[in-house]
């Protein structure tokens, strides 16, 4: 079977592609039939060879994801059966059967939350509102002081 993929070229960290017609088999940086085009993913620069890139096509070779969307960029006629896979996006089915259990794992969550909470209001150190926290907050501040005081009076005892 004949594919229309990429092959990569160029140093490090500075990829050049050809477009190429190959035969499945083959790795993809080994021997090809044509190469059809060249594409820069720096500059965005796509340079096709569009009526040999439309005959591969109309005697069946498959293009890959990356490929079709490029060709559809450049505006090639692409076929029906050619669309590039959202990798992203589940068929419709799968979303909702996938939609199912999170919605009751959510739930869960939030039930697991709401009784945390009520746990933690019924708790003796817990603070139930801003004003109780900022007093908290307050007195733990008086106690450090306290404790830095003592630790002063006490240095002041010892160098005595």
């Amino acid at each position: 079977m004949v594919v229309i993929r990429l092959a990569r070229g160029g140093r490090v960290k500075q990829a050049i592609y050809r477009i190429v017609a190959a035969d499945k088999r083959r790795s993809a940086t080994s021997k090809f039939l044509d190469v059809l085009g060249t594409y820069n993913p720096h500059t965005k620069e796509l340079k096709l060879d569009k009526e040999l890139v439309e005959k591969y096509l109309s005697n069946g070779a498959q293009p890959s994801d990356r490929v079709i969307r490029l060709l559809q960029a450049d505006g090639v006629n692409t076929p029906d059966w050619a669309k590039p896979h959202d990798r992203f996006k589940k068929a419709k089915k799968e979303a909702e059967e996938a939609e199912a259990p999170k919605e009751a794992a959510a739930a869960e969550a939030t039930a697991e939350s709401t009784d945390k909470t009520e746990e933690k209001a019924q708790s003796v150190d817990a603070p139930e509102t801003a004003a109780t926290e900022e007093k908290v907050a307050e007195d733990q501040k008086e106690a450090t002081e306290e404790v830095a005081k003592a630790a002063e009076a006490a240095e002041e005892k010892a160098s005595e």
